[in-house]
């Protein structure tokens, strides 16, 4: 019988996403990121990510050896499952914070609108500039807190599914 098989389980998704991260830093994904995401909402909602995932790893392990351990103690199970909650939250807080990104990110592209002369072309061009800007930080928010959110919820899926088997 594998020992730990909860915590393996999320041991390789864990090393999944560090080897997606590392091909992102090697293509220069983060210098990209920090210099289209002018609010540096993205660096935020991944802080948040690595946490949640370390500390989900933390819990996982910690139920994982109450599993293996064959203990009759429902309270683990109760301690952690109130502590899940919270990542399950914080999954809902990364999808608000990237949509916080893409509201600033149109307000920041349509912001200029009001001054433009269409006569002069300095201000047209500057125009475009302030649109291109305030999409690619809408864009790259967006896409950076749906990415978080939807591997933390995995994550916290995998210790659901086994707290629910506990329960059983």
């Amino acid at each position: 019988m594998i020992k730990h098989k909860l915590f393996l389980k999320w041991w390789l998704m864990f090393v999944c996403i560090v080897i997606g991260i590392t091909l992102l830093v090697i293509n220069d994904g983060i210098k990209i990121l920090w210099y289209q995401d002018l609010t540096k909402l993205s660096f935020l909602l991944l802080a948040i990510f690595i946490g949640m995932s370390i500390w989900c790893g933390f819990k996982t392990w910690l139920l994982s050896t109450f599993i293996d351990s064959d203990k009759e103690d429902g309270h683990i199970v109760e301690k952690v499952e109130s502590l899940v909650e919270v990542g399950w939250f914080t999954s809902d807080l990364c999808l608000s914070i990237g949509m916080m990104g893409t509201v600033i990110g149109f307000i920041m592209m349509l912001s200029g609108l009001a001054q433009v002369d269409v006569s002069d072309i300095n201000t047209v061009q500057g125009l475009i500039k302030n649109l291109g800007a305030g999409m690619s930080t809408s864009l790259y928010s967006t896409l950076t807190g749906l990415v978080c959110s939807s591997l933390l919820k995995i994550q916290y899926f995998n210790l659901n599914q086994a707290m629910d088997q506990l329960r059983k």
